[in-house]
């Protein structure tokens, strides 16, 4: 199942997917939500992020409801993205996003990108919050990707463990994977 992908796949993946965010939202003419697991490296479709982007693509739906235009769940290098065009105000959906990634168990290993009509990806210091800290030290998470800070293996093993307490608060301790 885990395929490892080679660094110039993951640049083309990154184009596409910029291209496919065009194309989405000249389709359905609203934002568009856009998921991804924050995995580190070369492999990031696995049976962990693929569950992870399935169950958090229900919940999704569910918080959204009626105003979900389309979704659409791929697959490549950089890992499960789930696209959502979604008929809500920008800042509105937004909001949504970062209250997921703040408060949800699995929301500080996801990226959840909401992008206007335009194909702007809209921050969240525009609503007046701080950007993302890193979740193995208090520095900005962008700061310690650049640097390199923490090793794959430490970076994986917080995914790996908010993904179980997951599991365990959604479905009981008697349904665990082994991962």
């Amino acid at each position: 199942m885990m395929k490892e992908y080679t660094a110039d796949e993951l640049l083309l993946a990154r184009e596409k997917r910029v291209s496919l965010i065009g194309k989405l939202l000249k389709r359905y003419n609203t934002p568009l939500l856009v998921m991804r697991v924050n995995y580190p490296g070369l492999e990031k479709t696995n049976e962990m992020t693929t569950q992870m982007i399935e169950d958090m693509s229900s919940l999704i739906c569910t918080i959204l409801s009626d105003k979900v235009c389309s979704k659409l769940l791929l697959q490549g290098a950089e890992g499960p993205i789930l696209y959502v065009a979604v008929k809500e105000d920008i800042l509105v959906l937004k909001r949504i996003a970062i209250d997921l990634e703040e408060k949800h168990t699995l929301g500080r290993c996801l990226d959840l990108d909401v992008y206007d009509l335009e194909g702007k990806s809209i921050g969240r210091q525009e609503l007046g919050y701080p950007r993302r800290k890193c979740y193995l030290c208090e520095e900005y998470a962008h700061n310690c990707v650049r640097a390199k800070r923490h090793s794959k293996h430490e970076v994986v093993g917080y995914i790996k463990e908010k993904y179980r307490e997951y599991r365990e608060n959604v479905y009981g301790s008697e349904h665990q994977t082994k991962h």
